[in-house]
């Protein structure tokens, strides 16, 4: 995204990379435009790793996870990625859904 100086000039904006918790239904307010790099387990804890630039306008995005075993909707959303957990013994999936019920 560019954005112009107070001369007229355009400038870039800087992209970062973000961190936030993953729970079993996780709702975010993220920049558009963001891109989900990884999903992994940092302390023991799963979280969401996004590449975005923080001047873009907000929007709010949902995820989902499901355990390997359990029920999972017939249409659960978009597959975003699996994480393991205590030792690979629990496995869970990770799915992006409309933001239709907030």
């Amino acid at each position: 995204m560019k954005q112009l100086t107070l001369f007229g000039e355009e400038e870039k904006t800087m992209k970062t990379i973000w961190k936030y918790e993953l729970y079993p239904t996780t709702r975010l307010e993220l920049p558009k435009e963001s891109k989900l790099l990884k999903i992994d387990i940092q302390y023991n804890k799963p979280c969401l790793w996004f590449l975005l630039d923080p001047s873009n306008e907000k929007e709010y995005r949902m995820f989902v996870t499901y355990g390997t075993g359990h029920d999972v909707p017939d249409e659960p959303g978009q597959y975003v990625g699996t994480f393991f957990m205590n030792g690979g013994s629990l496995v869970f999936h990770v799915f992006e859904t409309a933001n239709t019920i907030w």
